[in-house]
């Protein structure tokens, strides 16, 4: 029977995998139904492994680093923005994850290559945080990780006051605040002409002023300090670099891109009067690197389907609901192959480590992840020249902390990671059988990213990489484990007990069906069948 099965899984692979090259919308009819026979399967396990390259979306709160548990919509721009699909092979328009990730995949019939890369935007909505969009060039097949650093929308705001120069007034931070000015490498000024100020109205669209001499002599009868104050928004600065797409003469290409300052307008007052519309005039903004050297490009800047364009040094804003982003970049070419990291342990384990990569000079470049099993190399793409450090973080329990890694240059050489388990850790392997359930004789034995955790805990969850049902895990002894898949916008969640009696039996302490049996090399397996919650049967169109 065994053998019956795997020859039925094979042609049932076969024809997911003919059915994703008519666009991955279409699935099987009935696969319950043996193609040659017509007769039932009693129990047909199903893989999609066919999606070569997966992407696993992080929307992490650049304030604490925290992921993002709201309800969050995210969607696709650019040139292959319309062959990201999710595991039912569906091309939606949007996607709606209230758990701060989400992982989805590239079409099977597009191979991401340094000739032929895969292009696209991100871009993200979370309420309370600012409008979110990357660019982002895939050039090899694989597991990638983005982690999407939303920043809060709040009620924060930095005021301005207006100082009389010629014929405008230019705004200043209050004498308090001079010193954190002076301390970055560019300045942002504001300023607004009399002949502008005097169009402005205000909530009863009256003017402020009916000429420049009105304008003149109230600001002579006024507190100077106060008489014209300027509140910027959510203004943000301390932005890390990361690689982003930007478009360079009509060329778009990825570079080291940093934003410098972030921030909206909040309000302009004029002599205690609040300013609604700005009519015929204009608020306008200048902005200047006061380092040397001064970087490849630098300016104001504006984010346009999938890059970042550079518009110049200054910009005239003729309506109070506008926002800004100054930033700067690199031009200097990104190694599409670069070093390869090679992790290895003396465990047998799935694992999920994530690395923050510092240039010479400790300015972060980018974050990465690295997602496989022992041992298991990456080749490291998109990256710039250079020595570097990159830095593990430790919120994994199962691993010891994981010192720094010095690598001479990004774009070559390779480098070992020894990746040592943590005490207490002892080694399983877990089968993953998710039933539909609505017909019980199908079971999906995903190739997916999961997680687990000691059930309860407020342990960090331990990333796992499952190939095909199967994983490899390391696990604390007579625990509770919670094991979790984000199937679309929900988890799905089974447990399994590491507790065993004195005579080696399974203690099962969870409502899954598990049965367990020893391996030839001494390790535990736990055949776990999981009855999906959602409807995936319905989701993969059976």
């Amino acid at each position: 029977m065994r053998n019956n099965l795997n020859h039925i899984y094979k042609i049932i692979l076969g024809l997911f995998i003919v059915t994703a090259f008519w666009g991955c919308g279409e699935m099987l009819d009935d696969p319950t139904i043996d193609k040659d026979t017509g007769e039932d399967i009693n129990l047909l396990i199903v893989d999609f492994n066919f999606f070569t390259t997966r992407m696993d979306f992080r929307l992490i709160d650049a304030n604490d680093n925290s992921l993002i548990n709201k309800s969050a919509k995210i969607w696709f721009t650019g040139e292959n923005a319309n062959d990201i699909v999710n595991f039912a092979g569906e091309k939606n328009q949007e996607y709606i994850t209230p758990q701060g990730q989400i992982e989805l995949s590239i079409d099977p019939n597009i191979t991401p290559s340094g000739s032929t890369p895969f292009t696209y935007a991100v871009n993200v909505e979370i309420e309370g945080y600012q409008p979110f969009s990357q660019g982002i060039e895939v050039l090899s097949e694989g597991k990638k990780t983005y982690e999407l650093m939303l920043v809060k929308a709040s009620n924060e705001n930095d005021t301005m006051t207006g100082t009389e120069e010629d014929d405008s007034f230019v705004f200043s931070y209050l004498f308090e605040k001079s010193a954190m000015v002076d301390e970055k490498p560019y300045e942002v000024k504001f300023s607004i002409s009399k002949t502008d100020l005097i169009q402005f109205t205000d909530y009863y669209n009256r003017p402020l002023f009916d000429s420049i001499a009105e304008l003149d002599e109230a600001y002579a009868n006024s507190n100077k300090e106060y008489f014209i104050q300027l509140t910027i928004n959510n203004k943000k600065t301390d932005y890390n670099a990361i690689i982003d797409r930007v478009n360079v003469d009509g060329v778009k290409k990825s570079v080291v891109f940093q934003k410098l300052e972030t921030g909206d307008f909040g309000s302009l007052s004029v002599d205690g009067r609040l300013v609604a519309d700005f009519k015929e005039g204009g608020i306008s903004a200048k902005c200047v690197y006061t380092n040397s050297p001064e970087p490849d490009l630098f300016g104001f800047t504006t984010f346009n389907t999938d890059s970042w364009s550079f518009t110049g040094l200054s910009n005239y804003y003729t309506s109070p609901d506008f926002s800004y982003v100054v930033a700067k970049a690199s031009l200097d070419p990104l190694c599409s192959t670069g070093a390869t990291i090679k992790f290895s342990s003396n465990a047998q384990s799935s694992f999920s480590i994530d690395a923050d990569i510092y240039d010479a000079n400790g300015q972060m470049i980018k974050s990465t992840n690295f997602k496989g099993k022992f041992p298991e190399s990456f080749t490291l793409e998109n990256v710039p020249s250079g020595a570097a450090t990159l830095a593990f973080r430790n919120n994994n329990p199962a691993f010891a902390a994981i010192g720094n890694l010095s690598v001479n240059d990004l774009c070559s050489g390779t480098y070992d990671v020894d990746v040592e388990t943590a005490e207490g850790y002892e080694e399983y392997q877990i089968v993953l059988k998710a039933i539909c359930p609505d017909n019980p004789r199908i079971a999906v034995a995903p190739t997916y990213s999961g997680q687990i955790r000691i059930k309860d805990s407020d342990d960090d969850w331990q990333g796992i990489d499952m190939e095909g049902g199967i994983v490899d895990v390391l696990a604390k002894p007579g625990e509770i484990y919670e094991l979790r898949l984000l199937w679309e916008d929900n988890w799905e969640s089974s447990d399994f007990s590491t507790e065993f009696d004195a005579n080696g039996n399974y203690i099962n302490k969870t409502g899954s069906k598990i049965e367990t049996e020893e391996l030839e090399d001494g390790r535990t397996r736990f055949v776990i069948e999981h009855e999906f919650e959602q409807s995936i049967c319905d989701d993969m169109g059976w």
